[in-house]
């Protein structure tokens, strides 16, 4: 395969190693292995390019790794960010040996997103090779956590590195995504009274509750959230789901507690810690309205704000260039999911996402990436370095 591998771009080989290298988000449970191999394979990938390559621990035996290539153009620093985390193996069979078939490779991370990883190392060591064709400082930031709850995104922009634009990897089928959704993750817990099974009217079910707040949501939220008043003209409607329920302890006894989690995708415009608290303002409405006997709290878990890049920010004209170079799309897109490209445009660097697969395959039993895609990434990343600064025609 080695061989055969030599007939590839050299980003298509980079991801060949990347994605040999586990590196399961420890949120996700034993035999996750985190991120510090995939990061000491990036490093010894930058040794000797005469890039600046800093470790930044985030987590215990979990580090970022920021790579700069500085080129006199500090007040130009474009960003390039993706992530170094998979999400767990699954069913996946073999998921760490990459497979080829019908110009496909298999393997976790192959999509979401070490295509992207793949593609921004070998821009970074091309214009390292030549840094006077830049017209831009070029940092490449491979963070962890991404798939959990952003923690090397955000240790990252602690660091108040001025940065111009932005460019987030994720699969977006080689699109100019300037608009996600972002989303507002908590708990709802209802808090009944045990009883023995026998005589339950001693006590009060806390899974009869949830069931009244499930009835809630399905019949009451759902139906909103679908209404055109409140669609995004790039992104769509805002969508809820109960992804998870837990109740009671065994089966002969009257439950006194029972868990849902909730994940409500919101859109630009709306802000996630209004939606929270609309969300329990109105539940507690509902119960009284309707004299309902339920008794709940609710906890959060993760607010994230949606990505709205406004078309004519200093990034966008550069990317539909650079895109119209490689004949690919240049027109702007919206994407129903949420990156760490939220975060920075809310520190108020104009940011896009961009990178090859489809979010179709990113998690699932069988995640693969086109080759091609990830070969015009690589080259899309390469023109957009190189364009960015330069005088530019908008339009």
């Amino acid at each position: 395969m080695k061989e055969e591998l030599n007939n590839y771009h050299p980003s298509v080989r980079i991801l060949d190693d990347l994605v040999r290298i586990q590196s399961v988000n420890p949120h996700y449970g034993d035999g996750a292995r985190g991120e510090q191999e995939v990061s000491r394979y990036v490093e010894r990938f930058f040794e000797g390019t005469g890039v600046k390559v800093t470790r930044h621990p985030v987590l215990p035996g979990r580090d970022n790794l920021v790579i700069e290539l500085r080129t006199g153009h500090a007040e130009q620093t474009l960003l390039f960010e993706t992530h170094m985390d998979t999400v767990s193996l699954g069913s996946m069979v073999d998921p760490t040996t990459p497979n080829y078939r019908d110009g496909r490779l298999y393997a976790r991370g192959a999509c979401d997103a070490k295509g992207s990883l793949a593609g921004m190392m070998w821009m970074m060591k091309q214009c390292a090779e030549h840094p006077e064709r830049l017209a831009a400082d070029i940092v490449l930031c491979a963070a962890v956590d991404e798939e959990f709850e952003f923690r090397g995104l955000r240790a990252f922009m602690a660091m108040n590195m001025p940065i111009a634009s932005a460019v987030v990897g994720e699969p977006t089928n080689l699109e100019i995504v300037i608009a996600h959704k972002g989303c507002v993750r908590f708990s709802v817990t209802t808090h009944g009274k045990a009883a023995h099974s026998s005589m339950p009217k001693e006590g009060n079910s806390a899974i009869k509750q949830m069931m009244r707040v499930i009835q809630y949501i399905e019949e009451q939220i759902e139906p909103e959230l679908d209404a055109d008043r409140i669609r995004h003209p790039l992104c769509g409607s805002p969508t809820i789901v109960v992804g998870t329920i837990n109740g009671g302890t065994q089966i002969n006894i009257v439950p006194e507690r029972c868990e849902i989690e909730i994940d409500r995708r919101i859109i630009p415009g709306e802000d996630p810690q209004h939606v929270l608290e609309e969300f329990e303002n109105r539940l507690r409405s509902f119960a009284d309205e309707n004299q309902l006997s339920i008794s709940f709290s609710i906890r959060e878990l993760l607010l994230d704000g949606a990505l709205n890049t406004h078309p004519d920010s200093l990034i966008v004209p550069y990317a539909r260039s650079a895109a119209r170079l490689m004949d690919l799309s240049d027109e702007p897109v919206g994407v129903s999911y949420s990156s760490d490209a939220s975060k920075l445009q809310k520190a108020g660097i104009p940011t896009i996402v961009f990178g090859p697969g489809s979010i179709a395959q990113a998690h699932s039993k069988e995640e693969w990436v086109s080759v091609l895609e990830v070969e015009q990434a690589a080259e899309f990343y390469l023109q957009l370095a190189l364009g960015f600064g330069q005088p530019i025609e908008r339009g």
